[in-house]
């Protein structure tokens, strides 16, 4: 497949510089290029490509706004971010960038974030299977998330962890986060066959993805997740006796 890119950089440079590692890649193209995030709003909605390669600070709207009004859009590209200031990541990833590059952006570092990009796209264009109750288990290969207003499938074995922050519940898998209609309890129940566990009244946890078990207070303990955050879910005392448990019928 073909991967159209929208390149967005207020500096022309950096612009050629994107461009020149680009022609280095098979099967993507430049659909446009954009100087300000204006510029950027307009052409998406002309070129509706696959992917933005957004730079942060930039005069006017900076990116990590434009990502904010672009996820109020029908149709979302994917946002990969480049700039040369690493403090910006907690923001990129606030609004669900894809990916964050530092500059100067190395020709190997991008063609990873492209095979990234290429393999979420391919799954994309696979039908989703919203989850039923009743359906047996043979033919739960995918849990239903949502990104804007697109429902995309995502595999079961390829979640890591699922929490639910307010009366929001978001699912990662390693490489970002969606959100789901689906409260926590009914992804429990159709998530058990695969090895999940419910850590905490606000988490689940695949078994599988757990590099390490932490002791902790009053006989709770935390697990550290395999995602690239390496994220510390906590494990209620009550749940932890049951992690025990599990653990050893595991073993």
């Amino acid at each position: 497949m073909t991967i159209s890119v929208l390149l967005i950089d207020d500096e022309a440079p950096a612009r050629r510089e994107l461009h020149y590692l680009f022609e280095q890649l098979d099967d993507v193209t430049i659909a446009g290029e954009a100087a300000s995030s204006v510029d950027a709003l307009r052409l998406l909605r002309q070129l509706k490509p696959d992917l933005l390669l957004l730079d942060i600070q930039m005069p006017g709207l900076t990116g990590i706004e434009l990502a904010r009004i672009i996820q109020e859009l029908p149709e979302q590209p994917l946002i990969v971010f480049s700039t040369a200031y690493s403090q910006f990541a907690v923001d990129a990833f606030s609004v669900e960038a894809f990916d964050y590059l530092l500059k100067p952006v190395t020709l190997e570092r991008l063609a990873k974030t492209m095979e990234k990009v290429r393999k979420h796209l391919t799954l994309c264009k696979k039908p989703a299977e919203p989850l039923l109750p009743d359906q047996p288990h043979e033919e739960r290969k995918w849990i239903a998330a949502r990104q804007g207003t697109k429902i995309l499938p995502i595999a079961p074995e390829s979640i890591i962890f699922v929490r639910c922050n307010e009366t929001v519940t978001h699912i990662h898998t390693s490489d970002r986060a969606y959100h789901t209609g689906h409260t926590l309890t009914a992804l429990q129940e159709q998530l058990e066959p695969y090895a999940f566990f419910r850590a905490h009244r606000n988490a689940l946890v695949n078994l599988n993805c757990v590099l390490e078990i932490i002791p902790w207070f009053s006989g709770s303990c935390k697990l550290v997740m395999n995602d690239p955050a390496r994220t510390e879910i906590l494990v209620s005392r009550y749940h932890a006796r049951d992690l025990k448990k599990h653990l050893i019928a595991q073993s």
